[in-house]
Protein backbone atom coordinates (compact mmCIF):
# COMPACT_ATOMS: atom_id res chain seq x y z
CA UNK A 1 0.00 0.00 0.00
CA UNK A 2 1.07 3.28 -0.68
CA UNK A 3 0.20 6.63 0.25
CA UNK A 4 1.28 10.09 -0.52
CA UNK A 5 2.57 13.76 1.16
CA UNK A 6 4.62 16.45 0.08
CA UNK A 7 7.15 15.92 3.00
CA UNK A 8 7.53 13.59 6.06
CA UNK A 9 8.89 14.00 9.01
CA UNK A 10 10.75 11.45 11.61
CA UNK A 11 10.52 11.95 14.91
CA UNK A 12 7.82 13.76 16.94
CA UNK A 13 10.10 14.72 18.80
CA UNK A 14 10.00 19.08 19.93
CA UNK A 15 12.02 19.74 16.31
CA UNK A 16 9.62 16.78 14.73
CA UNK A 17 6.61 18.42 16.08
CA UNK A 18 7.26 22.18 15.56
CA UNK A 19 8.30 20.99 11.73
CA UNK A 20 5.01 19.45 11.44
CA UNK A 21 3.16 22.43 12.87
CA UNK A 22 5.12 25.21 11.00
CA UNK A 23 4.71 23.11 7.89
CA UNK A 24 1.08 22.54 8.28
CA UNK A 25 0.26 26.26 9.61
CA UNK A 26 1.62 26.98 6.04
CA UNK A 27 -0.53 24.59 3.99
CA UNK A 28 1.78 22.30 3.20
CA UNK A 29 0.90 18.51 2.76
CA UNK A 30 2.65 16.93 5.87
CA UNK A 31 3.15 13.61 8.00
CA UNK A 32 4.49 13.41 11.00
CA UNK A 33 5.52 10.23 11.90
CA UNK A 34 6.85 8.81 15.21
CA UNK A 35 7.78 4.94 16.25
CA UNK A 36 5.77 6.02 19.63
CA UNK A 37 4.07 8.70 20.66
CA UNK A 38 4.88 12.59 20.51
CA UNK A 39 7.94 13.09 22.87
CA UNK A 40 7.77 9.71 23.61
CA UNK A 41 11.85 9.74 23.29
CA UNK A 42 14.52 11.82 24.78
CA UNK A 43 12.37 14.79 24.41
CA UNK A 44 9.66 13.57 27.34
CA UNK A 45 13.04 13.09 29.68
CA UNK A 46 14.75 16.24 28.82
CA UNK A 47 14.80 19.05 32.24
CA UNK A 48 13.56 21.63 29.54
CA UNK A 49 15.40 23.89 30.95
CA UNK A 50 15.11 27.31 29.01
CA UNK A 51 17.31 30.41 28.80
CA UNK A 52 19.10 32.36 26.19
CA UNK A 53 22.64 32.51 27.55
CA UNK A 54 24.81 30.96 24.73
CA UNK A 55 28.61 31.88 23.83
CA UNK A 56 27.05 31.16 20.05
CA UNK A 57 24.81 33.88 18.58
CA UNK A 58 22.52 31.53 16.59
CA UNK A 59 21.91 29.59 19.50
CA UNK A 60 20.81 31.96 21.73
CA UNK A 61 18.52 33.35 18.50
CA UNK A 62 17.12 29.81 18.32
CA UNK A 63 16.72 30.04 22.58
CA UNK A 64 15.03 33.40 22.33
CA UNK A 65 12.69 32.42 19.58
CA UNK A 66 11.60 28.76 20.96
CA UNK A 67 10.49 30.56 24.17
CA UNK A 68 8.58 32.74 22.27
CA UNK A 69 6.85 30.02 20.43
CA UNK A 70 6.40 27.98 23.91
CA UNK A 71 4.65 30.83 25.75
CA UNK A 72 2.02 31.30 23.10
CA UNK A 73 1.36 27.75 22.82
CA UNK A 74 -2.07 28.98 24.07
CA UNK A 75 -2.95 30.90 21.16
CA UNK A 76 -1.31 28.50 18.90
CA UNK A 77 -3.10 25.47 20.27
CA UNK A 78 -5.36 26.41 23.03
CA UNK A 79 -3.63 24.82 25.18
CA UNK A 80 -0.87 25.53 28.31
CA UNK A 81 0.75 26.93 29.44
CA UNK A 82 3.59 25.20 29.66
CA UNK A 83 6.46 27.72 30.57
CA UNK A 84 7.36 28.38 34.52
CA UNK A 85 9.19 31.51 34.65
CA UNK A 86 11.34 31.11 37.67
CA UNK A 87 14.46 32.47 36.35
CA UNK A 88 17.58 31.11 34.93
CA UNK A 89 20.70 31.52 37.35
CA UNK A 90 24.47 31.07 35.38
CA UNK A 91 27.60 31.31 37.79
CA UNK A 92 30.95 30.80 36.04
CA UNK A 93 34.77 31.37 37.43
CA UNK A 94 37.62 33.77 36.62
CA UNK A 95 38.32 32.26 33.39
CA UNK A 96 35.45 32.29 32.16
CA UNK A 97 34.04 35.79 33.56
CA UNK A 98 34.83 37.88 30.86
CA UNK A 99 33.27 36.09 27.67
CA UNK A 100 30.02 35.75 29.47
CA UNK A 101 29.77 38.96 30.25
CA UNK A 102 30.49 39.89 26.47
CA UNK A 103 28.09 37.40 25.63
CA UNK A 104 25.72 38.74 27.99
CA UNK A 105 25.80 42.03 26.47
CA UNK A 106 25.09 40.63 23.20
CA UNK A 107 21.80 38.70 24.47
CA UNK A 108 20.55 41.85 25.81
CA UNK A 109 20.99 43.73 22.21
CA UNK A 110 19.06 41.13 20.96
CA UNK A 111 16.42 41.70 22.79
CA UNK A 112 16.29 39.53 25.89
CA UNK A 113 16.66 40.51 29.37
CA UNK A 114 20.14 39.01 30.97
CA UNK A 115 21.96 40.55 34.19
CA UNK A 116 25.28 40.36 34.90
CA UNK A 117 25.82 39.42 38.65
CA UNK A 118 28.76 40.63 40.82
CA UNK A 119 29.73 38.04 43.10
CA UNK A 120 27.94 40.24 46.51
CA UNK A 121 24.43 40.64 44.09
CA UNK A 122 24.43 36.83 42.74
CA UNK A 123 24.80 35.69 47.00
CA UNK A 124 22.10 38.73 47.51
CA UNK A 125 19.64 36.62 45.27
CA UNK A 126 20.72 33.20 46.41
CA UNK A 127 20.82 32.92 50.03
CA UNK A 128 22.15 29.53 51.31
CA UNK A 129 24.39 29.30 48.08
CA UNK A 130 28.03 29.63 48.56
CA UNK A 131 29.68 32.23 46.47
CA UNK A 132 33.44 32.41 47.52
CA UNK A 133 34.71 31.10 43.84
CA UNK A 134 32.13 32.70 41.89
CA UNK A 135 33.65 35.60 39.69
CA UNK A 136 30.03 36.10 37.83
CA UNK A 137 26.83 35.53 38.10
CA UNK A 138 24.10 35.61 34.91
CA UNK A 139 20.41 35.99 35.37
CA UNK A 140 17.59 35.42 33.17
CA UNK A 141 14.54 36.68 34.45
CA UNK A 142 12.24 35.61 31.78
CA UNK A 143 13.26 32.04 31.81
CA UNK A 144 13.56 28.71 33.63
CA UNK A 145 11.71 25.66 32.59
CA UNK A 146 8.88 24.16 30.40
CA UNK A 147 6.48 21.09 30.48
CA UNK A 148 8.62 19.25 27.59
CA UNK A 149 6.14 16.66 27.28
CA UNK A 150 2.68 18.63 27.16
CA UNK A 151 4.38 21.62 25.03
CA UNK A 152 5.28 18.91 22.26
CA UNK A 153 2.14 17.24 22.36
CA UNK A 154 0.24 20.40 21.78
CA UNK A 155 2.72 21.01 18.87
CA UNK A 156 1.59 18.06 17.49
CA UNK A 157 -2.02 18.33 17.91
CA UNK A 158 -1.90 21.58 16.29
CA UNK A 159 -0.14 20.78 13.49
CA UNK A 160 -3.19 17.74 13.22
CA UNK A 161 -5.69 20.26 13.73
CA UNK A 162 -3.98 22.57 10.33
CA UNK A 163 -4.30 19.50 8.51
CA UNK A 164 -0.90 17.45 8.91
CA UNK A 165 -1.53 13.77 9.17
CA UNK A 166 -0.04 12.04 12.72
CA UNK A 167 1.04 8.54 12.51
CA UNK A 168 2.22 7.05 15.63
CA UNK A 169 3.28 3.96 16.42
CA UNK A 170 4.97 3.82 13.26
CA UNK A 171 8.40 2.55 12.91
CA UNK A 172 10.28 3.24 10.11
CA UNK A 173 12.37 0.75 9.16
CA UNK A 174 14.29 2.39 6.23
CA UNK A 175 14.14 5.67 4.12
CA UNK A 176 13.92 4.74 0.27
CA UNK A 177 15.94 6.21 -1.93
CA UNK A 178 16.42 5.98 -5.98
CA UNK A 179 19.67 7.26 -7.15
CA UNK A 180 20.72 10.63 -5.63
CA UNK A 181 17.30 11.18 -3.84
CA UNK A 182 15.50 10.16 -1.16
CA UNK A 183 11.92 9.20 -2.16
CA UNK A 184 10.05 8.24 0.87
CA UNK A 185 10.09 5.63 4.15
CA UNK A 186 8.90 2.00 4.30
CA UNK A 187 7.49 1.40 7.62
CA UNK A 188 8.51 -2.52 9.34
CA UNK A 189 4.83 -3.63 8.38
CA UNK A 190 6.05 -3.11 4.84
CA UNK A 191 4.00 -0.07 4.21
CA UNK A 192 5.72 2.47 2.15
CA UNK A 193 5.12 6.72 2.26
CA UNK A 194 6.50 8.32 -0.79
CA UNK A 195 7.10 12.29 -0.39
CA UNK A 196 9.20 15.23 -2.51
CA UNK A 197 11.01 15.86 0.91
CA UNK A 198 11.67 14.17 3.84
CA UNK A 199 12.72 15.49 7.15
CA UNK A 200 14.55 13.17 9.90
CA UNK A 201 14.44 14.31 12.85
CA UNK A 202 14.68 11.44 15.04
CA UNK A 203 17.11 12.10 17.43
CA UNK A 204 19.49 8.78 19.01
CA UNK A 205 18.24 7.30 15.59
CA UNK A 206 19.05 9.05 12.63
CA UNK A 207 22.35 7.57 11.93
CA UNK A 208 20.68 4.02 11.77
CA UNK A 209 18.14 5.17 9.20
CA UNK A 210 20.59 7.03 7.12
CA UNK A 211 22.38 4.00 6.72
CA UNK A 212 19.46 2.38 5.23
CA UNK A 213 20.18 4.96 2.69
CA UNK A 214 23.93 4.31 2.49
CA UNK A 215 24.26 8.08 4.17
CA UNK A 216 26.04 8.79 7.33
CA UNK A 217 26.94 11.51 10.19
CA UNK A 218 29.06 11.31 12.60
CA UNK A 219 27.12 11.24 15.85
CA UNK A 220 27.18 9.07 18.52
CA UNK A 221 24.98 8.81 21.88
CA UNK A 222 25.39 10.01 25.76
CA UNK A 223 23.11 8.15 28.65
CA UNK A 224 22.50 11.16 30.56
CA UNK A 225 21.02 10.12 34.04
CA UNK A 226 18.80 12.40 36.36
CA UNK A 227 18.68 12.70 40.09
CA UNK A 228 15.55 13.32 41.38
CA UNK A 229 14.94 14.86 44.70
CA UNK A 230 12.07 15.16 46.92
CA UNK A 231 11.99 18.10 48.34
CA UNK A 232 8.99 17.37 50.99
CA UNK A 233 6.66 20.54 49.66
CA UNK A 234 10.13 22.84 49.79
CA UNK A 235 11.51 22.68 46.44
CA UNK A 236 11.53 26.45 45.48
CA UNK A 237 13.18 27.18 49.12
CA UNK A 238 16.15 24.51 48.40
CA UNK A 239 16.27 25.87 44.46
CA UNK A 240 14.50 28.48 43.21
CA UNK A 241 15.47 29.14 40.13
CA UNK A 242 16.93 27.01 37.39
CA UNK A 243 20.31 26.85 38.19
CA UNK A 244 23.88 25.85 36.07
CA UNK A 245 26.75 26.04 37.62
CA UNK A 246 30.12 25.91 35.36
CA UNK A 247 32.67 25.73 38.32
CA UNK A 248 31.06 22.72 39.85
CA UNK A 249 29.56 21.72 36.50
CA UNK A 250 25.66 20.62 37.43
CA UNK A 251 22.33 22.04 36.88
CA UNK A 252 19.20 21.88 38.12
CA UNK A 253 15.40 22.97 38.73
CA UNK A 254 12.23 22.93 41.02
CA UNK A 255 9.66 20.59 39.60
CA UNK A 256 6.65 23.21 41.12
CA UNK A 257 7.60 22.53 45.08
CA UNK A 258 7.59 18.20 45.51
CA UNK A 259 10.97 17.51 43.58
CA UNK A 260 14.12 19.32 42.52
CA UNK A 261 15.80 17.75 39.24
CA UNK A 262 19.71 17.44 38.63
CA UNK A 263 22.18 16.35 36.42
CA UNK A 264 25.91 17.10 35.56
CA UNK A 265 27.46 18.49 32.54
CA UNK A 266 30.55 18.78 31.22
CA UNK A 267 30.26 22.94 29.67
CA UNK A 268 28.31 21.93 26.35
CA UNK A 269 25.02 23.73 27.42
CA UNK A 270 27.03 27.32 26.71
CA UNK A 271 28.05 25.87 23.60
CA UNK A 272 32.20 25.18 24.82
CA UNK A 273 32.63 21.71 26.70
CA UNK A 274 35.25 21.27 29.40
CA UNK A 275 37.56 18.72 27.23
CA UNK A 276 38.80 17.41 31.12
CA UNK A 277 35.24 16.78 32.08
CA UNK A 278 34.13 13.20 32.28
CA UNK A 279 31.78 12.61 29.41
CA UNK A 280 28.95 10.12 30.11
CA UNK A 281 28.72 6.71 29.11
CA UNK A 282 28.16 6.43 25.25
CA UNK A 283 24.95 4.00 24.30
CA UNK A 284 25.09 2.06 21.07
CA UNK A 285 21.49 0.77 20.89
CA UNK A 286 18.83 3.52 21.79
CA UNK A 287 16.32 1.22 21.69
CA UNK A 288 18.28 -1.05 24.87
CA UNK A 289 19.89 1.44 27.15
CA UNK A 290 19.52 1.48 31.41
CA UNK A 291 16.95 3.94 31.83
CA UNK A 292 16.41 3.90 35.62
CA UNK A 293 19.68 5.34 37.05
CA UNK A 294 20.45 3.50 40.41
CA UNK A 295 21.26 5.46 44.15
CA UNK A 296 24.94 5.70 43.81
CA UNK A 297 24.38 7.47 40.12
CA UNK A 298 21.85 10.07 42.06
CA UNK A 299 24.32 10.19 45.03
CA UNK A 300 27.25 11.51 42.68
CA UNK A 301 24.99 13.89 41.32
CA UNK A 302 23.80 15.27 44.23
CA UNK A 303 27.52 15.14 45.94
CA UNK A 304 28.60 17.98 43.24
CA UNK A 305 26.20 20.35 44.97
CA UNK A 306 27.09 19.91 48.71
CA UNK A 307 29.70 23.18 48.39
CA UNK A 308 27.57 25.22 46.79
CA UNK A 309 24.04 24.47 47.96
CA UNK A 310 24.26 22.58 51.38
CA UNK A 311 20.20 22.42 51.39
CA UNK A 312 20.24 19.88 48.47
CA UNK A 313 21.92 17.01 50.13
CA UNK A 314 19.31 17.03 53.05
CA UNK A 315 16.63 16.00 50.51
CA UNK A 316 15.50 12.69 49.94
CA UNK A 317 16.21 10.49 46.68
CA UNK A 318 13.72 9.26 44.62
CA UNK A 319 14.16 6.93 41.34
CA UNK A 320 15.63 8.66 38.88
CA UNK A 321 15.67 8.14 35.30
CA UNK A 322 18.10 8.71 32.19
CA UNK A 323 17.63 10.36 28.52
CA UNK A 324 19.63 10.64 25.43
CA UNK A 325 21.54 12.70 24.05
CA UNK A 326 22.79 12.09 20.38
CA UNK A 327 26.17 14.03 20.09
CA UNK A 328 27.83 15.71 17.38
CA UNK A 329 31.38 16.16 17.35
CA UNK A 330 31.95 19.76 17.88
CA UNK A 331 28.79 19.79 20.49
CA UNK A 332 26.76 21.51 17.87
CA UNK A 333 23.08 20.43 16.05
CA UNK A 334 23.26 19.52 12.55
CA UNK A 335 20.63 20.82 10.56
CA UNK A 336 20.31 20.94 7.00
CA UNK A 337 20.39 19.38 3.82
CA UNK A 338 22.00 16.44 3.67
CA UNK A 339 24.93 16.30 1.12
CA UNK A 340 24.75 14.01 -1.57
CA UNK A 341 21.37 13.15 -1.87
CA UNK A 342 18.35 15.33 -2.85
CA UNK A 343 14.96 15.29 -0.50
CA UNK A 344 16.58 15.02 2.46
CA UNK A 345 16.53 17.37 5.69
CA UNK A 346 18.11 16.59 8.57
CA UNK A 347 17.97 17.71 12.31
CA UNK A 348 19.93 15.76 14.65
CA UNK A 349 23.00 15.93 16.71
CA UNK A 350 20.94 18.20 19.59
CA UNK A 351 24.15 17.69 21.76
CA UNK A 352 22.08 18.52 24.96
CA UNK A 353 20.34 22.16 23.11
CA UNK A 354 17.56 20.20 21.66
CA UNK A 355 14.70 21.50 23.89
CA UNK A 356 14.80 25.01 24.46
CA UNK A 357 15.77 25.48 20.40
CA UNK A 358 13.81 22.77 19.55
CA UNK A 359 10.37 25.32 18.69
CA UNK A 360 12.68 27.53 16.64
CA UNK A 361 14.56 24.84 15.07
CA UNK A 362 11.34 23.18 13.54
CA UNK A 363 10.51 27.20 12.71
CA UNK A 364 13.79 27.01 9.95
CA UNK A 365 13.30 23.84 9.71
CA UNK A 366 10.14 24.02 7.97
CA UNK A 367 11.07 27.11 5.73
CA UNK A 368 14.29 25.93 4.55
CA UNK A 369 11.77 22.89 3.12
CA UNK A 370 9.34 25.10 1.74
CA UNK A 371 11.78 28.15 0.70
CA UNK A 372 15.33 27.39 0.80
CA UNK A 373 18.29 28.35 2.53
CA UNK A 374 17.80 29.62 6.30
CA UNK A 375 20.88 31.90 7.22
CA UNK A 376 20.47 30.99 11.32
CA UNK A 377 21.29 27.23 10.40
CA UNK A 378 24.17 27.76 8.36
CA UNK A 379 26.41 27.03 11.29
CA UNK A 380 24.55 23.73 11.82
CA UNK A 381 24.92 22.49 8.03
CA UNK A 382 25.96 18.52 7.78
CA UNK A 383 28.07 19.53 5.10
CA UNK A 384 30.30 21.05 7.25
CA UNK A 385 31.70 16.86 8.36
CA UNK A 386 31.79 16.31 4.64
CA UNK A 387 28.76 14.51 5.40
CA UNK A 388 27.03 12.26 2.88
CA UNK A 389 27.19 9.50 0.67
Amino acid sequence: MRSNSDIIVVGAGIVGSSTAYHLAAAGASVTLVDQTHPAGGPTGKSSALLHAFYLMPELSQLSIRGREILVSLPEIAGEGPFVTEVGMMWVCGHDSAAEWSAAAERIRDEGSRIETLAPADFAGMAPGFASDDVALGLWEPDYGYADAFGATNALARAARSNGAHLMQNSRVERLLRQGDRITGIKFADGTVLEAGTVVLAAGPWTRRLLATAVLDLPLHIERHPMAVLDAGGKARKVMPFAWCDDISRNYARPDNEGVVLAGTWAGGGTGNRHEEAVRPRTVDNPDHYMEGVDESESVEILETFAARVPAMTELGIRPGYAGLYDMSPDDLPVIGAMPGVEGLIVSAGSSGHGFKTGPAVGEAVARLALHGDQPILKPFSPARFGAGQ
